[in-house]
């Protein structure tokens, strides 16, 4: 762990099953991507054949907490 990095990001079941429930969508893709200078986690649906799911109607989510300040408990994974 890098100290003031982020090294995780939480995603709630909510927006993942909005995300699945678009039509045609098969799976998510994630994308690490950089919103004035902060690291972010960006969500978006992709087909059958892993193309993106994008445009109009589509969700495109990019608000999901990140560790930290937003931590779980000590664990194998974040200590």
């Amino acid at each position: 762990m890098y100290p003031g990095q982020v090294s995780a990001y939480f995603v709630g079941r909510e927006i993942l099953q909005q995300i699945l429930n678009q039509p045609g969508c098969m799976g998510i893709r994630f994308y690490y991507g950089i919103n004035s200078g902060v690291p972010q986690l960006v969500a978006v649906g992709a087909d059958s054949k892993e193309n993106d799911l994008l445009g109009d109607g589509f969700i495109v989510a990019d608000d999901f907490p990140a560790d930290p300040p937003h931590a779980s408990q000590h664990n194998i994974l974040n200590s």
